[in-house]
């Protein structure tokens, strides 16, 4: 269903399962632990598109997300609960939108992918840009934007998750190859999960130093959000040494953090698929 330029993914939503809203947040992160542990490659962080694509657990997934039209935000009081409620819709929202879009090679084949594909929560629409920039990022321009997603007027403004935590930039996966792997998050462990999806890009193949030519060759991320990680170049390396493993990396890059060169490589937008 389209409203003007946007196309409102979660349209759908049995009257019988009304009651199941009461419950939502519960009840939606089961049915995206279903998806997760039949269609996500954890260790690769890929998706099986395809094989999920008309599923039980993906239709089980729709139907929940439904029901999104008559939830409460306000139910998410702790900092924890909204942390892992909106990563993980965002998450399936951009597979949702492969879908539906049915997407073959890169979210960069539609154009508006992160601002016209929305979902209907509590009678507020929200992008998957609303939800990265304006509730995680504590509405925060995105990158090369003029604006921030909400106005002081707008009531989406009373939903967001402040002091932003940069460590969500680890925990959102956008459907290309040169994101984070995909993970599945709980209120209970968010803290754990966090440090532990920060700890595990930061000892990534993302993060690579060349010895020879004193460079540090690192994800776009970094640029994108240098804000986010203090603002600077050193309150970027002081991020990385934070989460670096113990090694030869680490011992070059603390002993050189002053003289390193840094250089941010080409995003890779490929299916993760």
């Amino acid at each position: 269903m389209f409203k003007g330029a946007d196309k409102v993914l979660n349209q759908t939503g049995d009257a019988h399962l009304e009651k199941a809203a009461e419950d939502l947040s519960a009840s939606l992160r089961e049915a995206i632990g279903d998806l997760q542990a039949q269609f996500f490659d954890l260790e690769a962080g890929h998706v099986n598109y395809r094989a999920m694509k008309g599923s039980p657990e993906y239709e089980a997934y729709l139907q929940k997300t439904g029901l999104l039209r008559n939830f409460d935000l306000g139910q998410l009081k702790e900092r924890h609960e909204k942390l892992a409620f909106w990563i993980n819709l965002y998450n399936t929202m951009v597979i949702h939108g492969v879908i539906d879009w049915d997407i073959r090679e890169s979210v960069k084949e539609r154009n508006g992918f992160f601002t016209r594909l929305k979902y209907d929560i509590g009678g507020y629409l929200f992008s998957l840009n609303d939800i990265e920039h304006g509730i995680l990022r504590g509405n925060s321009r995105p990158p090369h934007g003029v604006f921030r997603p909400f106005g002081q007027a707008d009531p989406r403004f009373a939903f967001i998750v402040a002091p932003m935590d940069p460590r969500i930039h680890f925990t959102l996966v956008c459907g290309s190859r040169s994101c984070p792997p995909i993970g599945f998050y709980t209120s209970e462990r968010i803290e754990e999960q966090l440090e532990l999806a920060a700890a595990s890009f930061v000892n990534s193949p993302e993060v690579e130093i060349i010895f020879s030519k004193n460079l540090l060759s690192t994800s776009q991320i970094f640029r994108w959000y240098r804000k986010d990680f203090g603002g600077n170049r050193r309150a970027i390396i002081q991020f990385l040494l934070r989460y670096l493993d113990a090694g030869e990396k680490k011992d070059f890059l603390e002993s050189h953090k002053d003289s390193v060169i840094v250089r941010y490589r080409e995003y890779d937008w490929s299916l993760n698929h």
